[in-house]
């Protein structure tokens, strides 16, 4: 049976995807990877999202999409340093990275600190979610609202159980930039 009836709150991750890329375009990035977990899993669809709205980004500015500045694997911010160690030692290597969450973001920045890389001298770096630990790190991200979701979420779970038809059968919540320390031109 489909679900699609059932009332459900999105976020447009391809326009969060877009906005991200387009951030570091603004900034005058041309090579721009994109580091997340594997794309292709029936589980989780965001990272895919994410991606499709960063591949349109520099299609729409211009940027040749490279496949090398692309890299994906195992979740995790351990694994996100391993694959952004190999992604920084491609020829050339990208001025700037978007990451498919906050936790691979961290990855990054331990990746570049290991190398022995300026953030954001030498690399810029933009995350997703807007997790606490974004804000301690000082990490430009797209925030998403989370807690906000789980609010509107337990309210449309209450008004089912009491038989009522929520008023809203999908709710979309706004994502917005942060800009903080680790962007840069």
């Amino acid at each position: 049976a489909s679900n699609q009836h059932l009332p459900h709150i999105i976020v447009d991750d391809v326009a969060g995807g877009s906005m991200a890329a387009e951030t570091l375009i603004q900034l005058g990035h041309q090579r721009i990877g994109f580091l997340s977990d594997t794309l292709d899993t029936p589980y989780q669809r965001s990272g895919k999202d994410r991606f499709i709205g960063y591949h349109r980004a520099l299609e729409k500015a211009g940027i040749l999409f490279q496949e090398q500045y692309v890299i994906e694997g195992e979740r995790g911010r351990k694994n996100a340093s391993l694959l952004a160690q190999k992604l920084l030692r491609t020829s050339p290597p990208p001025s700037a990275i978007f990451a498919a969450s906050d936790t691979h973001a961290i990855g990054i920045l331990d990746a570049a600190a290991e190398i022995g890389l300026e953030v954001p001298g030498d690399l810029s770096v933009i995350g997703y979610d807007g997790i606490r630990d974004a804000e301690y790190l000082n990490l430009t991200t797209i925030s998403q609202p989370l807690f906000e979701t789980g609010v509107q979420g337990a309210s449309l779970l209450l008004d089912l159980i009491d038989n009522q038809k929520p008023e809203h059968q999908c709710i979309e919540l706004p994502l917005r930039l942060i800009t903080r320390g680790t962007t840069a031109p």
